[in-house]
């Protein structure tokens, strides 16, 4: 029986190992502690230090093939572990999609639309990038950035060195703001052997720059739709893809198309894919890591929201309020929690998942469900 091994184990490496262990495999994850998601039903959970070398190598030797949850992983270590078994996404692919420059430059490369942008190694090129992108403008780290960290919104020449202070000072982009953009992702899959398979396009809500709400099929008009997935599968194909590719893209008041940001793994607007769809996202990427032919990506129109630590923490002291209520049992199979043992704001606890005849009225089902939660809270 093949091992498939995951270096990260957060809940999009929980919920991998879950749909891994239903197709047969042994699923074997590389965690900082015990107690985190994925090392709560793996098979097999290796403790240590992402810089450590030696427990690193024999977690690789243990799989035949290693993917990983997140793009935060020191490149190094991600090499290193390539030496023993194959890693896929190649860690090449990694190392565009965890900075914000070499990201950028790849997608300039293959002609892909992206908000104007300017790169920042220190502050006397500060004004400079000013002069290209102009105000208002995002200033976001090159690397380390998620949910909102790492970025601040700049309107004025005045705040820009206060601002790159503010975020460490480190190599930065300047990014065009983009007035109420439409958001979207699309998620496509690719198998060794070149085929590919990419979900519809989903509509996204960000509240506080964490994802809210992700709804599909998409409302945008069919043409933005089919480009959208073209774009994806181009960027799939130059990376020579083995795996699973999230892009997120702003479709923009003046009707440009613009790539956000790569994601070589599962992603949170992909999880209504547990219920909508035949073949999960989850599932789809071990079925591309381990070469197995990648599974209809068709799906029922679904809406999905985040249930954050916020709707988990007592207003008085902010300790952890455990789930106090129960859901009926239509409702209970809708709703996935990670068993995480701490609740804080913005932390992603789990999500719900409602599936309807159409996007508009699961999406009712899903506020219904989550009104209970704000309402417990109260």
């Amino acid at each position: 029986m093949r091992t498939i091994g995951i270096l990260g184990a957060g809940q999009l490496a929980q919920m991998t190992c879950l749909a891994g262990r239903e197709l047969g495999f042994v699923m074997h994850v590389y965690a900082n502690h015990l107690l985190e998601p994925a090392a709560l039903v793996a098979d097999r959970v290796c403790v240590g230090s992402l810089r450590d070398l030696g427990r690193l190598r024999e977690f690789a030797q243990t799989a035949s093939v290693v993917t990983y949850d997140t793009e935060l992983l020191p490149i190094e270590s991600v090499r290193w572990i390539g030496q023993y078994t194959e890693v896929a996404p190649d860690p090449q692919v990694l190392f565009v999609a965890q900075n914000r420059e070499r990201e950028r430059l790849f997608l300039a490369g293959q002609g892909i639309e992206t908000p104007r942008v300017a790169f920042i190694q220190s502050e006397r090129q500060l004004a400079e990038a000013v002069s290209r992108v102009g105000f208002p403008a995002v200033l976001k780290t090159q690397e380390q950035g998620y949910d909102g960290k790492g970025q601040a919104l700049v309107g004025r020449v005045e705040d820009m060195a206060d601002a790159w202070r503010a975020l460490g000072s480190v190599p930065c982009v300047l990014e065009e703001w983009l007035e109420s953009p439409l958001e979207m992702s699309v998620i496509v899959a690719r198998g060794a052997n070149g085929d590919m398979r990419s979900y519809p396009v989903i509509d996204n809500e960000h509240r506080h720059h964490i994802l809210h709400r992700s709804t599909a099929p998409s409302t945008l008009p069919d043409d933005v739709q089919r480009k959208a997935v073209a774009i994806t599968e181009r960027i799939a194909g130059a990376l020579s893809l083995t795996g699973l590719l999230t892009v997120e893209m702003f479709y923009a008041s003046d009707g440009r198309l613009l790539v956000n940001e790569l994601a070589p793994r599962p992603h949170n607007s992909g999880h209504h894919t547990q219920l909508s769809a035949a073949t999960s996202q989850f599932e789809q990427l071990v079925r591309a890591v381990s070469g197995l032919p990648l599974g209809d990506t068709r799906h029922r129109p679904a809406a999905m929201l985040n249930l954050l630590g916020d709707l988990f923490l007592n207003t008085d002291d902010q300790s952890y309020r455990r789930y106090g209520f129960a859901y009926p049992d239509h409702v209970a199979g809708n709703v996935f929690f990670y068993g995480k043992s701490e609740a804080r704001p913005g932390r992603k606890m789990g999500h719900l998942i409602a599936v309807a005849d159409t996007a508009a009225r699961a999406t009712e089902m899903a506020y219904e469900w989550y009104g209970k939660f704000e309402d417990a809270r109260r």
